[in-house]
């Protein structure tokens, strides 16, 4: 199973951004994953699944995908939940940082994106291959300083599975 997780901003500058604005903006992003250790895809490297969703945007708007690190496509050890020791050696690399550590970095990553002045608003979709194909998911609406403690809920909620959700932020 792979865990995509999909960021959706909208500028601030209305409908007139300019391939250079939009260049600009994802080397800040890719320099905000640097810094919390989160890898990063923009556009042509972005998973062939969100092509059509690329292609529909507004010129106002931008996409990119969270994963574990620069060399890897998916966010399947940023984004699950805590495991067992007791499970087996094969999850010991699972483990090696609390969920909420690693919420944390991603809370800490969102609070600096918001902070930039041309980010009108943010739209992260956690578990993304279910959130675009007209499957039940949750939409919340909440603060970036709430998202660690509500992701803790809702992977605790989830048995400590990925949940499938779209997050709105209040900025």
């Amino acid at each position: 199973m792979s865990i995509k997780i999909l960021v959706k901003i909208e500028l601030t500058t209305g409908n007139n951004i300019i391939l250079d604005e939009i260049i600009d903006l994802s080397f800040f992003i890719t320099g905000l994953g640097v810094k919390y250790k989160i890898g990063t895809n923009f556009g042509g490297n972005i998973s062939d699944v969100f092509s059509d969703i690329l292609k529909n945007l507004k010129n106002n708007e931008v996409i990119f995908e969270l994963t574990d690190d620069p060399m890897d496509i998916n966010a399947e050890n940023l984004f699950s939940g805590d495991c067992d020791i007791s499970q087996g050696e094969e999850h010991i690399k699972l483990v090696y940082e609390s969920l909420f550590s690693r919420m944390s970095r991603v809370q800490e990553f969102l609070e600096n994106l918001l902070n930039n002045k041309k980010i009108k608003k943010l739209i992260v979709n956690v578990n993304a291959l279910d959130t675009f194909d007209y499957q039940k998911f949750d939409k919340i609406e909440i603060t970036v300083s709430e998202f660690t403690s509500k992701m803790v809920e809702l992977f605790a909620q989830h048995n400590q599975m990925t949940p499938t959700v779209r997050i709105y932020f209040i900025k």
